[in-house]
């Protein structure tokens, strides 16, 4: 027995001496082993990496421990036994992007359960596909790739941007994070200006400091104005036990007048101005808002300082694949569940879909969907029901409007039709068929004769 556990103790001492970067996953995504060409490679020490549990997703920070655990994760499909072969981008601890291949074995127990996973990473030169990977697996070294390159130009790597007008946003942002002047985030509902509100606040100065987004249409006014209060005020208790560094109001076009004033009063003290940043955002144009005359001209001037105009997902489709593979990745997080990707088909199924709640609807999409798929990908039969129906109507098109036939023909029909199935109901006898029609017989005939109506000669 001590002869079997020295000779595993050797084995294990010479893999974790070797260059080639080995490490070792178990069937609960537990890291077990990290040997040292490894530890090289991302520069992160066998003994923080080790235990931690990683999920099939990926994170950017190369202060966490968790970023680069999370880009060691398998495919799940390799712990259904599957070998696989994908290409990865490495996040080392000092910032660095290496791309690579990372080479995953599944190792069976005796009833071809996987019990271990080992990976390999192999780093090269420039990026390149491989024919092995699937397709779920390029959308996710792609998805990678992008977040790497958008920390490294614009420091924004949760916000997805491959679209032109999704650049100029964060270029705007890379901007606004150098100041503390008011921001104005214009677009649709569900297009994700809190989200990219939030972004710009921990990208600046005010980051140690929170955010506080509210909601002036949901909130009572009553509530939203002692709120709104608090947060100049530094009246700090229970509910804000930090100082507030951003004030964010969403739907700003259903703000009170009183309350506009009471932000007007506070941004007027130069102390409050540099304390708080104030950031908005709303659906409907400024200057509709400003002209229906909704936002008092002191207010309307302050915030429309810096306006960012944020697109509908319609109008970024460069952006939905990558959208979706990051929504199902944020769905794989802590879970024991891991799903890799999209079934083929489904991603051209969202390119032919509206989307008008826009952003929030894709995210409430991919949530139902990753709740109900048993695979380790989203199929159209876990897609949920309001998303197909609504394809289906929209590849109906819009309903045919009526023929409009002349008035005269249209009476004729009408008329023709009448007299055919009150002699058919009548068996022929013309004398109760103009009866029925409220006619004499005279002018019966006359009109059978007219309309062209042909006549039993034995009736």
């Amino acid at each position: 027995m001590n002869r079997s556990s020295g000779r595993r103790t050797r084995l294990e001492t010479r893999l974790n001496a070797l260059q080639t970067p080995l490490f070792l996953i178990d069937a609960a995504r537990v890291i077990l082993f990290f040997n040292q060409g490894c530890e090289r490679i991302v520069e992160w020490p066998a003994e923080e990496i080790l235990g931690q549990t990683c999920d099939y997703a990926v994170d950017t920070d190369p202060e966490e421990c968790e970023s680069v655990c999370n880009l060691l994760c398998p495919p799940p499909e390799v712990f259904e036994g599957t070998r696989s072969e994908v290409p990865r981008y490495l996040l080392t601890r000092s910032g660095k992007t290496i791309p690579c291949v990372i080479r995953y074995t599944p190792l069976l127990d005796d009833q071809n359960r996987t019990r271990l996973v080992l990976g390999t990473i192999d780093p090269i030169d420039e990026p390149h596909k491989l024919r092995s990977a699937t397709a779920s697996q390029q959308l996710h070294a792609e998805l990678a790739a992008l977040r790497l390159s958008l920390r490294n130009r614009f420091r924004f790597s949760t916000v997805i941007a491959r679209n032109p007008a999704m650049q100029r946003v964060l270029r705007q942002l890379e901007l606004a994070s150098h100041t503390r002047e008011p921001v104005h985030f214009q677009g649709e509902v569900g297009t994700g200006k809190e989200h990219l509100a939030r972004a710009l606040h921990f990208e600046s100065e005010q980051r140690r400091k929170i955010f506080v987004p509210l909601n002036c249409k949901k909130l009572p006014p009553r509530e939203l104005k002692q709120t709104v209060k608090k947060v100049f005020e530094k009246d700090l208790d229970e509910s804000m036990p930090l100082e507030p560094g951003v004030l964010f109001l969403d739907e700003v076009d259903h703000l009170s007048r009183d309350i506009q004033e009471i932000i007007l009063e506070n941004f007027q003290t130069k102390s409050q101005a540099q304390t708080v940043r104030l950031m908005t955002a709303c659906s409907t144009p400024l200057n509709e808002l400003f002209e229906q005359e909704q936002l008092l001209p002191e207010f309307f001037f302050l915030i429309s300082t810096l306006q960012i105009q944020v697109p509908a997902l319609r109008e970024r489709r460069e952006d939905l694949d990558l959208l979706a593979q990051h929504f199902l990745e944020n769905e794989n997080r802590y879970q024991q569940k891991q799903v890799s990707g999209f079934a083929p088909g489904v991603l051209s199924l969202f390119h032919d879909y509206f989307w008008p709640a826009n952003l929030d609807e894709l995210a409430q999409v991919i949530q139902s969907a990753f709740q109900s798929t048993p695979e380790t990908l989203i199929t159209r039969d876990s897609l949920p029901l309001r998303l197909l129906t609504g394809m289906d109507a929209r590849s109906l098109g819009p309903a045919l409007p009526p023929l409009i036939k002349p008035l005269e023909q249209t009476l004729q029909e009408v008329e023709k039709d009448q007299i055919q199935k009150a002699l058919e109901q009548t068996k022929h006898n013309r004398t109760e068929a103009a009866r029925l029609l409220g006619l004499t017989r005279a002018k019966l005939y006359r009109r059978i004769e007219a309309l062209g109506i042909p006549l039993d000669p034995d009736a």
